[in-house]
């Protein structure tokens, strides 16, 4: 027979997934579940640590436990896609802010990850991307992405508000068709926590990806943080 704290997080799940307890309501307090299912506090706030630590719960100091949105599933980890195209196959309305858009000289990570030498400069694009309707649409990226100058020179002249990146180097015969990506969790800057509406305390995963062209030519370095509140990812894997 399971546990106690698993049976009430086993329940307090179906609520949530029947709209008992819809997104953003808040659950009753600890005294008043225990009181409600014959159990005592700590069973009920074992079970409430189950939830939170799933990310179906969040608990608001001073205010309460409420039912947490669920966590935004990415898939840039299994393809080769923009994140415009990824969002437009699930319906979803992309807003992009550019903050950065600039030819400059590349730092050492940056010429290392390109295999460019000291002399040549790169184009840094820096976005932070929104979702319709999604965690009252606070960021769920911030990216930035190298490329050099020689191989995309009008780069900076673009619009990439609305322009799909992927999109434009396929249209410039640079199309990327393989990936090379590493995950980490990170604590962001604080400058980037702050663009992305979270706290200087909440961890990121932290994805860095160069692409490569059919040539195996490396056209783009990219480093993107996604808040680890609202973000899992989709792994696929072939045998």
């Amino acid at each position: 027979m399971q546990p106690q704290y698993i049976q009430i997080a086993e329940q307090l799940r179906s609520q949530i997934a029947s709209g008992i307890y819809p997104v953003g309501s808040q659950i009753p307090t600890e005294n008043e579940l225990a009181q409600s299912l014959g159990v005592s506090r700590p069973t009920v706030r074992h079970a409430l640590d189950l939830l939170t630590a799933e990310g179906r719960l969040v608990r608001v100091k001073g205010s309460g436990t409420f039912v947490a949105q669920p966590k935004l599933i990415h898939e840039s980890t299994s393809f080769v896609t923009g994140y415009r195209e990824e969002s437009r196959k699930k319906n979803r309305v992309l807003y992009t802010k550019v903050l950065c858009l600039q030819t400059e000289k590349a730092e050492e990570r940056v010429r290392t990850a390109l295999n460019i030498n000291q002399n040549e400069t790169i184009t840094r694009l820096t976005r932070i991307r929104h979702l319709e309707n999604m965690y009252n649409n606070a960021p769920v990226v911030y990216t930035t992405v190298y490329v050099p100058s020689k191989l995309f020179p009008e780069m900076p002249r673009l619009d990439f508000t609305e322009i799909s990146f992927y999109d434009a180097l396929d249209a410039r015969n640079l199309s990327v068709i393989h990936a090379s990506r590493r995950l980490e969790i990170v604590m962001p800057p604080a400058g980037i926590a702050a663009e992305l509406a979270i706290t200087p305390f909440e961890p990121a995963a932290y994805i860095t990806s160069r692409g490569f062209t059919k040539d195996r030519l490396v056209v783009e370095y990219t480093e993107s943080y996604y808040p680890a509140s609202r973000s899992s990812f989709q792994i696929e894997i072939n045998r």
